[in-house]
């Protein structure tokens, strides 16, 4: 078998993938152009570089590794060229780094510290209100990795957390201080009760806009939305209508349905909007957190066992 790596693995993950591999055969392309020509006889590719533009070319491909924890875009432009092969991705990798980000938006867009220095140039400093976090209500819309991760540091602060589990009945248990699960079918009889939205959802044909006008409508005046999961899952000018109509006092974005986000666009003028680009997982240092997961599944894949964070592709995730 070949196995194509779209990236210049450093030579102690080097070293971890060839034990791995075994008497496999080890290719890499550092260029689309070496990509072009090596993924025709690959049995699997890892990394997302030149994967979507060389995906054509494949002949025998079977399994695809992503470094990503959303896989979106590549189930949305790969398409019908998948079939026939496993796609795997980094889920579970940045969990605790998200949640990190996750609570330092919470805490930022409650306190106000968006806009605290414009209002400290003041000559005359005034105090000005802000929220506390403890005793408030969290409805968080997924159960994954992220938002559990998320629940538990919540949970530090005194919040209430309901989590909405697309697989209820087969949600995994959660300690009762953590969060309580619901369904997809009830998770909207909660709005009325929730200061903080925070959205940890992937982008599929059934989350998209998930969070529109109805849902934010739904919300006690005065509530705040957080969105950490994918920028099409939040329908953004449903958030516009509800900062202009009070509803929501504030957001805290750092996902948006385009990426960059235009320099036109009204976000930036919104001073309501505590917005991070795309920060929330941040670069990988000399030794990538998914080198492990890398490894691991290198090794199955070559002995022929269960591959780790296969995604399914009907459920998008």
């Amino acid at each position: 078998m070949k196995i194509l790596l779209t990236y210049s693995p450093r030579t102690a993950h080097a070293r971890a993938l060839a034990t791995a591999a075994g008497r496999h055969t080890l290719e890499i392309a550092t260029s689309l152009a070496e990509a072009k020509a090596r993924i025709v006889n690959a049995d699997a590719v890892m990394g997302n570089r030149f994967f979507l533009q060389t995906l054509p070319l494949a002949r025998q491909l079977r399994w695809m590794q992503s470094a990503s924890v959303g896989v979106d875009r590549i189930l949305r432009e790969a398409g019908s060229r998948l079939d026939g092969v496993v796609l795997t991705c980094a889920r579970g990798i940045y969990d605790d780094e998200l949640a990190e980000h996750t609570l330092a938006l919470i805490l930022g867009l409650l306190r106000g510290l968006h806009v605290a220095r414009d209002l400290q140039r003041a000559t005359t400093w005034k105090r000005e209100p802000t929220r506390r976090l403890s005793g408030r209500m969290a409805l968080l819309l997924g159960w994954g990795g992220v938002a559990r991760a998320v629940a538990a540091k919540l949970a530090c602060f005194g919040v209430q957390v309901i989590a909405v589990c697309r697989n209820h009945a087969s949600a995994e248990p959660a300690p009762e201080q953590h969060a309580r699960v619901v369904g997809p079918a009830t998770w909207r009889n909660y709005l009325a009760q929730s200061d903080l939205v925070i959205a940890c959802l992937p982008l599929t044909e059934e989350t998209r806009n998930l969070v529109g006008t109805v849902e934010l409508a739904a919300l006690p005046p005065g509530a705040f939305l957080v969105n950490v999961g994918r920028g099409g899952t939040v329908d953004e000018r449903a958030v516009r209508n509800a900062l202009t109509s009070g509803r929501l006092a504030g957001a805290a974005l750092d996902v948006f349905a385009q990426e960059p986000l235009p320099q036109e666009h009204w976000l930036w003028r919104e001073t309501r909007v505590l917005m991070t680009a795309h920060w929330g997982r941040s670069e990988d240092g000399e030794a990538p957190r998914w080198e492990d997961l890398f490894v691991e599944n290198l090794r199955r894949f070559c002995v022929g066992s269960a591959l780790l964070n296969v995604v399914d592709r009907e459920a998008g995730y």
